[in-house]
């Protein structure tokens, strides 16, 4: 038998030996992450969020969450949990075609086929017999290696914030035993109000004093239950939003011929997939030679290596990338689509300032008071496994945020 030193097991017994991450192994209480979609960086100052402002002052905040292209709803709530970007997990866009499928995907598509490029977090914890509770966040209804969280509930749009919270911590009032130790909640409103108005509008900052409110309401909810001391909270968003009009719109039919193509995204930006027989190459040199100075266009492959984008059958073949504030349409259906366009949208360069997204953590497992300038969305994945002491599945991201924010 293999002998362990004696001085090996003394330290061991001091706690001076420990793992190259910080803040590894099993937290005492529930990790929470909790999603409000559209929560660009800069609301946290520019509207009415005194709670988020003293949690994000308390323990650790970064200026700005830089998103994975396409800055989208369902690409980046995967991300934040399987640690992949969205060439990676599958899912690259909230509604694309799959060629080898010969299928389209959509929000509510839930078949496993659609989800299997990456494995989710609540799956990595289910794998190592932790507990979790998924309340609304893309994906958590389908199942993934025979697996499903311990506990989910299917989506309902209709549902109220307050609604949600409560629901929530229902889940938290259970007996210790039965109790998830991993627990997700989404809150979609203040997206919803930013597309139909604006960035800049009040009924934008009204959705935002409803997000805080929701986040006073989840923590009184644990103080109430003897949790607020003991769990951990990571507070995201998925992206930002810009100001969107349609006054800023270039038609694909003015760039290319439309009967050699099949087009499979519109908006902040355009991919499309040319037809058997069609030269893509040439196809591009003539979207260039058509295309104004607002669109960069780019075969999948040249795609710049900073955005991420650039291999997988479901990446259309041929990309059109937009300028801020600028889209892209077809101009069947345009009068009709011109009259009720979104004030608000997002989808744009990740690396532009209004795609920014929310980042705070605090709790026991958190440094307290640190600010951090910029974090990549692909990183909290690793950092949500670290708190819960489980092992990640490989994946895209590093442990840079992880030893940033977890104490040492």
């Amino acid at each position: 038998m293999r002998r362990v030193p004696l001085l090996l097991l003394l330290l061991a017994s001091l706690g001076l030996i420990s793992c190259t991450t910080p803040g590894t192994g099993p937290a005492a209480g529930p990790l929470i992450l909790v999603s409000i979609d559209g929560f660009r960086w800069d609301y946290l100052e520019k509207y009415d969020a005194p709670v988020l402002r003293r949690l994000a002052a308390a323990g650790v905040h970064a200026r700005r969450m830089t998103p994975s292209f396409p800055s989208k709803t369902f690409p980046n709530h995967y991300t934040i949990v399987t640690g992949l970007r969205p060439q990676r997990h599958g899912i690259v866009a909230n509604s694309f075609y799959d060629p080898a499928l010969n299928d389209t995907f959509g929000m509510p598509r839930k078949e496993e086929v659609w989800w299997s490029g990456g494995e989710p977090l609540w799956i990595t914890a289910e794998k190592q017999d932790v507990r979790t509770a998924i309340y609304f966040w893309p994906g958590s209804e389908s199942s993934l290696q025979g697996r499903r969280p311990t506990q989910f509930q299917p989506f309902q749009k209709n549902r109220l914030t307050t609604e949600r919270v409560d629901g929530a911590l229902a889940w938290l009032d259970r007996p210790a035993a039965e109790r998830p130790r991993f627990l997700a909640l989404y809150l979609e409103h203040l997206d919803i109000a930013g597309h139909a108005h604006g960035p800049d509008a009040p009924e934008t900052a009204a959705a935002v004093k409803e997000a805080d409110d929701a986040i006073a309401r989840l923590l009184a909810g644990l103080e109430k239950l003897g949790l607020r001391d003991s769990a951990n909270l990571v507070i995201v968003s998925d992206h930002g939003m810009s100001a969107a009009s349609p006054d800023r719109v270039v038609f694909f039919e003015d760039l290319m011929d439309l009967s050699l193509v099949s087009v499979e995204a519109a908006g902040p930006y355009g991919g499309v997939r040319p037809k058997a027989g069609v030269d893509p190459a040439a196809l591009v040199a003539s979207i260039r030679a058509h295309a104004p100075p607002q669109v960069q266009v780019y075969r999948r492959e040249d795609m710049p290596a900073r955005l991420h984008y650039n291999h997988g059958d479901r990446v259309p073949p041929i990309l059109l990338l937009m300028d801020d504030g600028w889209s892209i349409e077809q101009k069947p259906g345009w009068p009709a689509l011109r009259a009720r366009y979104s004030k608000g949208n997002h989808g744009w360069d990740p690396a532009l300032p209004s795609m920014g997204a929310l980042f705070i953590a605090t709790g026991p497992a958190f440094r307290r008071g640190t600010q951090l300038a910029d974090v990549d969305n692909v990183d909290v994945y690793d950092l949500l496994c670290a708190v819960l002491g489980i092992t990640p599945a490989p994946n895209d991201g590093t442990t840079k945020l992880t030893r940033a924010a977890l104490r040492p």
